[in-house]
């Protein structure tokens, strides 16, 4: 069995962390879990929003008591001095009860199949006006549906209010059969305030909380028309899946029309065509106008209320309702799970990032299908939120993991190579194996040695004289990096450093690294000697030649010890060359090759000198003590073309 790497475990433990503290947090608590309820309710509705609902019937209509009905600001007085309903209606409302018989009458002699009247007439009024509106229910009882409101008494039953039926007057009912009546009760979310779902099915029982067997079961509007329509009345409540219209919502569905218009020659000849619109047609009349107050808060934007009894209507025919199934802690729990094993899985953060991406793309795309296609409801949120908490919690671990892991590299590297060798191998490790593996570049190599320390060993109490030699070559190896150099290695007492082996020059950058670094070490040097001759102890001397050629640079070594370094001819003329500042007098040396890549410098020229093994004369420039030069030059053997002849380093 394979067993799982440490780092990916871990990576699991800590995804596994985060999920339990959301868990914790919105899956336990009440107001987390108020949170997530919210946000799976945003999510629901938007689906809603997008996919809508059962297409708008034709066969439903509204005639809505809006503002041009309470003001008729639209018709001239003559247009309603031709009807006396008109001229009641110019009263202030509620208008005399003869319109309202005016307008069952009206139609249901154009052919109405149901006339829904959204309004709750429980007290008496004018004796004639109800005796009119009497007559005309009793004309077409079998049309006309009336309706009820569950209210507060004013009493409460501990912390309970005390519903009350509020139906209609009595003489309305005196019918054989009598009239349908629907109470006008829609649910309201009490965290949101929205309206969602329709109950079509209720008692006084059920609204008081406790249902008595017996009792009488009531009808909701919109459960009568569907009764009245031949459909099958749903039991229990039910979340509607609201018909919607872009970019208006569901205001525009089933939108008012003004209802004096039916009582004016003109507009029920121009517009309903004397009637014959209504023929076969649910016609609800109720208020629409902002000052009744009757405008609900849905997820398809604000209805009025009798806008939102014909979508409950049109739902419950259609059984276009949401289902819900699952809960937040489930999802939680599974969502969380497989978004750790993915943290788990995918090493890569890259890899990690497009596989959580492609997973809230496939929750997204499920959701979608399921509410928008199948009107399944999955609560999501939480899971959302907890997979990604687990998958943050897992990548911020990994990042300062990752980050302590290079540093502590980084430190125990720096150890054994050079500070940029080491940086470059825990970085760029795959950009490193391509400079490891060996390849020709052009370098400047420098060599510095201190003079005569062989013969200083020899007199010199060894632990002194190590503590003296670490203090220098701790000074030196700081000047090579301060310039951006790398260090080769030691050989004893000298160091050897390089430029260019791991990136290249850019318009000679490197060789006036090279050569402002070897001025400094000798600035440190003097330092250091000053603070020697105050302890009593002898000071060094040192020399420093660079030169800038051809090598190999890349991992040089056996498998039990390895190092990175360059080898070529460019190092063995760079260390001859730092032999000769002994025999010259220079405190620095280096080759043409280096000037010509630096430019000015302010160096001196020695001239040309015939390096003992190389055929070709070298081109020499240095800084030091010049008088000492001149003599050191004047002292040298030349050959016929005057370049001075090396016959020893």
């Amino acid at each position: 069995m394979t067993s799982i790497p440490s780092s990916s475990l871990k990576r699991l433990l800590v995804a596994l962390a985060g999920v339990l503290l959301v868990l914790l947090g919105f899956g336990v608590f009440s107001h987390g879990k108020f949170k997530v309820a919210e946000m799976d309710r945003e999510i629901q509705d938007q689906i809603i929003r997008l996919s809508g609902g059962p297409p708008e019937r034709d066969d439903f209509v509204l005639l809505g008591i809006d503002e041009a009905s309470l003001a008729l600001d639209s018709l001239s007085d003559d247009e309603i001095g031709e009807s006396k309903t008109l001229q009641q209606m110019k009263q202030r409302f509620p208008w005399d009860r003869r319109v309202w018989a005016a307008a069952i009458d009206r139609l249901a002699e154009a052919g109405a199949k149901l006339i829904v009247v959204d309004l709750v007439f429980a007290e008496p009024s004018d004796p004639e006006a109800d005796d009119e509106l009497a007559a005309a229910i009793a004309r077409h009882r079998e049309k006309v549906i009336l309706t009820s409101a569950f209210g507060p008494s004013g009493q409460k039953e501990g912390d309970r209010d005390v519903f009350v039926l509020a139906e209609p007057y009595v003489p309305f009912l005196e019918t054989d059969p009598e009239p349908r009546i629907g109470f006008a009760n829609f649910i309201q979310n009490p965290q949101d305030g929205s309206f969602r779902i329709a109950r079509y099915r209720s008692s006084l029982g059920l609204e008081n909380g406790r249902p008595l067997n017996g009792e009488p079961e009531l009808l909701s509007l919109a459960g009568q028309i569907i009764d009245a329509m031949g459909g099958e009345v749903p039991h229990g409540d039910k979340e509607l899946r609201f018909t919607n219209k872009y970019p208006t919502g569901g205001t525009e569905v089933y939108a008012p029309r003004s209802i004096y218009e039916i009582f004016s020659e003109k507009f029920w000849r121009v517009n309903y065509a004397n009637g014959e619109f209504f023929r076969d047609k649910v016609v609800m009349l109720g208020p629409v106008a902002p000052r009744f107050l009757d405008i609900k808060k849905t997820p398809v934007g604000p209805l009025s209320g009798p806008q939102l009894h014909l979508q409950a209507a049109a739902c419950g025919l259609e059984g276009a309702f949401v289902h819900h199934v699952g809960n937040a802690t489930a999802t939680m729990i599974g969502l969380g799970l497989l978004g750790s094993m993915l943290v788990g899985w995918l090493v890569k953060p890259w890899m990690s990032a497009l596989g959580m991406v492609l997973l809230l793309v496939a929750v997204a795309a499920l959701v979608l299908y399921l509410g928008g296609v199948r009107s399944v409801m999955i609560p999501v949120a939480g899971g959302v939120l907890a997979m990604s908490v687990g998958w943050v919690a897992a990548q911020v671990y990994q990042l300062v993991w990752e980050r302590l892991e290079k540093g502590r590299l980084r430190g125990q590297f720096r150890r054994f190579v050079s500070r940029d060798v080491a940086d470059r191998l825990v970085d760029q490790p795959k950009a490193w194996q391509q400079i490891a593996a060996g390849r020709k570049r052009q370098v400047v190599v420098l060599f510095s040695d201190v003079r005569d320390f062989t013969s200083r060993s020899e007199v010199t109490e060894p632990s002194e004289l190590v503590r003296q030699l670490n203090e220098y070559l701790t000074e030196m190896v700081a000047v090579v990096f301060r310039h951006g150099g790398t260090l080769d290695k030691f050989i004893g007492d000298a160091v050897m450093a390089h430029w260019g082996a791991l990136d290249d020059d850019k318009g000679g950058e490197q060789a006036r690294s090279a050569v402002a670094a070897a001025r400094e070490m000798h600035v440190e040097l003097k330092k250091l000697n000053r603070h020697w001759e105050q302890d009593g102890r002898t000071p060094f001397r040192m020399g420093v030649g660079i030169h800038l050629g051809d090598a190999v640079a890349g991992e040089l070594g056996s498998p039990e010890r390895i190092e990175f370094g360059v080898i070529g001819d460019a190092v063995n003329l760079a260390s001859r060359i730092e032999g000769l500042t002994k025999v010259l007098g220079c405190e620095v040396l280096f080759s043409s090759q280096v000037k010509d890549a630096a430019g000015d410098v302010g160096s001196m020229a020695l001239g040309a000198v015939r390096v003992k093994g190389r055929a070709a004369p070298v081109e020499l420039f240095g800084y030091g003590d010049e008088q000492i030069i001149h003599e050191k030059l004047a002292a040298m053997v030349r050959d016929e073309d005057g370049v001075v002849v090396m016959k020893s380093k």
